[in-house]
């Protein structure tokens, strides 16, 4: 079973560190940079300061206290009741194991139960089939393609734009 809570202070250490792991980092619709534990303690200072706007969550292991990745919903905008989805598994051996099933159906069940959100959507990498094929499973659905919108690695990639709307959740993801 895994736990999600909120991020902490003493999380940025392990943040910071899937933030330098070019693997990780080669999965998520944003290039590698360096990141000083700094940057990253102003970064969380701005998120406690915008905690109305954003939700950001650790995934734990809570058999072994361990830190396996995070998800966020972020860009909370309170009119369209809408936000933006992330999440990213950065311990390796949680791959494929179905965590990000699950924590993608609990984020879901948060965002569209207890925030009352109509809108949950993402962006993800063209390239990244088995995130899109996740994405999918959980009823998101393509509605576009933001042609080499990110510049990583030396190239230029595309990214897909998904959402799901509350009308089409409806607890569906509990199959997933």
């Amino acid at each position: 079973m895994i736990q999600l809570r909120e991020i902490t202070r003493e999380d940025l250490p392990l943040i910071n560190a899937w933030r330098h792991d070019p693997e990780v980092i080669g999965f998520l619709g944003c290039g590698f940079f360096y990141i000083s534990e700094e940057i990253d303690e102003k970064w969380y200072q701005g998120y406690l300061n915008t905690r109305d706007q954003n939700v950001r969550l650790s995934i734990i292991d809570p058999a072994h206290n361990h830190f396996l990745g995070n998800v966020y919903l972020t860009n909370i905008h309170p009119i369209n009741r809408s936000a933006e989805f992330s999440i990213v598994i950065s311990d390796r051996n949680y791959w494929s194991q179905g965590v990000g099933s699950d924590v993608t159906r609990r984020v879901l069940h948060h965002a569209f139960e207890d925030l009352n959100l109509n809108r949950v959507y993402l962006y993800v990498l063209e390239s990244n089939d088995r995130a899109i094929h996740l994405y999918e499973k959980a009823r998101f659905r393509r509605e576009g393609t933001l042609e080499e919108a990110v510049y990583k690695n030396g190239a230029y990639h595309s990214l897909v734009l998904m959402a799901i709307l509350k009308k089409h959740y409806n607890g569906a993801t509990s199959k997933l």
